[in-house]
C-alpha cells in the first residue's frame, strides 16, 4: 500500500495548533510525523504525513461497535 503525499501549508506562528488539529481531525488516520520549519516573514511551513490505521483497529477508531 502506498503512502499518501505529504500535506504542506504556510501559516503564521499563532495558527500552527489549529491547522494541525484541523488536519488530524479531517484525515482520521494515525499521525506519522509533523515537520514545522520557519520560512520568510514570521511564517512557518507545516508538513504532515499520515499513515493508514490497521484494519482491525479501523472500526474502533471510527466509533463503530465490533
Amino acid at each position: 500500500m502506498s503512502r499518501k503525499p505529504t500535506e504542506t501549508e504556510s501559516v503564521p506562528l499563532w495558527l500552527i495548533p489549529p491547522v494541525i488539529l484541523k488536519w488530524v481531525q479531517a484525515v482520521g488516520e494515525e499521525l506519522d510525523w509533523i515537520h514545522v520549519r520557519r520560512s520568510k516573514f514570521h511564517y512557518y511551513t507545516i508538513r504532515i504525513r499520515t499513515k493508514p490505521v490497521r484494519r482491525e483497529f479501523g472500526s474502533r477508531a471510527a466509533g463503530v461497535a465490533a
